[in-house]
């Protein structure tokens, strides 16, 4: 991968200009086409060996000229506007990025924060103009503008914390974060852990869609949000609604082989065709929906593939002054920290299935602090923790478990601490619809999808036409009898499939039949889920994880007059 992307990088360092600007100088002001580059460029920076010292220095070079031309726009007064404006913090992350490799006292390292100051004062105050203010969008926009994009929006939720690490306050660079995000999902969440967003901000129907962009975009503002917060309590907020979406609206949204993906998926959908000109989304082409190269527009293409690598960077944290590593989200991983001495790897089946192991090596000790998931911390008596093998007492504080591992030079035949809990379904209603979840994962209806081939690209890459087989509109009984939860025996295998064949659990149980009058569609989608108050027909049906269905009904009505019984 590094060769692959060495092979590019060395063509755009040879073509940097002299004066430090990057790429064709078509407009002095598009300080935003670079910014993607540059968050590039730090993780590659980041990815390369301490021996590849020279190589570093070269990445650090050609970062340093470009911020040396961005001043130089800036003092000559060139503006700061359109995407540029709305996406700032992009760049003043990467600033601080490039800050961190300098000493401390550096005179480069301050002017560069200079530079970053520059850029926030010149650029679209999100929390005081739109987060905290009466223009912030209640409902389905209609006016469309920069403010009201899905995907800017996204990316102004890390405006608080990374201007917040520079102006001293990190306390309230949070608490803007955080007001950002509750806004968005109060008027706009959707389900899967996103909101509506397609193109601009949709409200809460669940047959509107969410951009995939908004949601890896989301993801690494999360990631900040909850990297830079001051107080576990806050950040373990942060790890909750990033979790969401790794587990449900990303997969969600991505084919199994990952050749294909909707530019909109929708919490509530019956089909993804290739062409639809009757459709319920309002601001996007009538091939949004379909899972294919390049629905609608490119920009998902070359975007989405940001979404699990940053996420996966940052499963585990660590504070080299206290020795602490937190483990913040649980999946299969390994931490190695040169600054602690220690190697961490978590062994699990997570989200699918029930038991989380850390196997450790270290030569000196600390303090490891595992963040408990959302749905345990609310009903946290099934939680069982071993030590060394044997059950200890556990107590949570600000939603963490911590454990002081001793130095412990030899690996050990078994993991240092083991966690096993029990997960059962359940349901949760809204004005928008009631959903089922089973832990972090978001249940939704198997349609037995149809797929069809509309166009073979490239490589594997294809577009699809998709359809149900199996009849969609169905509620859930007021009090819903669930079957077992099936789950595959071993979760060794990887990668695990997230297609509805190979998907690694299912559950069964009984819900209401209803008729196209009781719950009608409404361009070519689902309306909004209705009350319903009568008793009908029960039928079996199969929920899956949202993960492994690309069309799917997630939030249903709620059947007052039903009963459901299990057998």
């Amino acid at each position: 991968l590094l060769g692959t992307i060495e092979g590019y990088l060395d063509i755009i360092f040879k073509l940097q200009q002299r004066s430090g600007w990057i790429g064709p100088d078509t407009d002095r002001s598009d300080f935003w086409s670079r910014m993607p580059f540059l968050m590039a460029l730090a993780q590659y920076h980041e990815s390369l060996p301490d021996s590849q010292q020279g190589r570093k220095q070269l990445v650090e070079s050609v970062a340093y000229r470009f911020f040396m031309q961005v001043e130089e726009r800036l003092q000559q007064a060139t503006s700061v506007t359109s995407w540029s404006s709305y996406r700032a913090h992009d760049l003043i992350w990467s600033i601080h990025y490039f800050v961190d490799q300098l000493p401390i006292e550096s005179k480069k390292g301050q002017w560069m924060l200079d530079v970053a100051s520059l850029l926030h004062h010149l650029a679209f105050p999100w929390n005081e103009d739109w987060f905290n203010s009466s223009r912030f969008p209640q409902s389905a926009v209609v006016i469309d503008t920069l403010q009201t994009h899905g995907v800017n929006n996204a990316q102004a939720v890390k405006h608080g914390v990374v201007w917040g690490r520079q102006s001293g306050d990190p306390s309230k660079g949070f608490e803007e974060s955080w007001l950002a995000w509750s806004q968005i999902q109060r008027y706009h969440g959707q389900p899967h852990g996103a909101f509506g967003a397609d193109e601009h901000l949709a409200g809460r129907m669940p047959s509107r869609g969410t951009e995939l962009c908004t949601v890896v975009e989301s993801m690494w503002s999360l990631v900040l949000t909850a990297q830079l917060a001051t107080r576990d309590q806050d950040a373990v907020k942060a790890l909750d609604a990033l979790e969401q979406l790794a587990f449900n609206a990303l997969p969600g949204s991505l084919s199994d082989d990952l050749w294909s993906h909707p530019y909109l998926q929708l919490a509530n959908s019956f089909q993804a065709l290739s062409n639809e000109p009757d459709h319920i989304w309002t601001h996007d082409g009538p091939q949004s929906a379909m899972y294919g190269l390049e629905p609608n527009y490119p920009c998902c293409t070359s975007n989405f593939h940001q979404g699990y690598p940053k996420f996966t960077a940052n499963l585990f944290f660590e504070r080299p002054e206290s020795k602490e590593i937190i483990s913040a989200i649980w999946a299969p991983s390994i931490m190695q920290s040169k600054s602690i001495g220690a190697t961490v790897e978590l062994k699990t089946g997570y989200p699918f299935a029930t038991s989380v192991e850390y196997w450790i090596h270290n030569e000196e000790a600390f303090v490891l602090k595992i963040r408990v998931p959302e749905f345990l911390r609310q009903d946290p008596r099934t939680l069982k923790v071993q030590r060394d093998g044997q059950l200890v007492q556990w107590k949570l504080l600000e939603g963490f478990l911590a454990f002081e591992i001793p130095a412990r030079g030899a690996r050990q035949a078994q993991p240092a601490i083991q966690l096993d809990f029990q997960v059962e379904p359940v349901t949760n209603k809204s004005p928008e619809g009631s959903t089922v979840r089973l832990g972090p994962l978001l249940m939704a209806l198997d349609l037995e999808e149809h797929r069809q081939l509309v166009r073979q690209h490239p490589y594997k890459a294809a577009d699809w036409d998709t359809s149900s087989a199996a009849s969609w509109p169905v509620a859930l009984p007021k009090t819903p009898s669930f079957g077992p939860v099936q789950r595959r025996s071993s979760f060794a295998a990887k990668p695990l499939q997230h297609d509805a064949e190979g998907c690694p659990l299912q559950l069964q149980l009984q819900m209401l039949q209803l008729s196209s009058q009781q719950w009608p569609e409404m361009h070519m989608a689902p309306t909004m889920p209705p009350e319903v108050h009568t008793s009908g027909q029960l039928v079996n049906r199969t929920l899956l994880p949202y993960a492994c269905t690309s069309i799917r009904i997630s939030a249903f009505p709620t059947a007052d007059g039903a009963v459901s019984h299990w057998v």
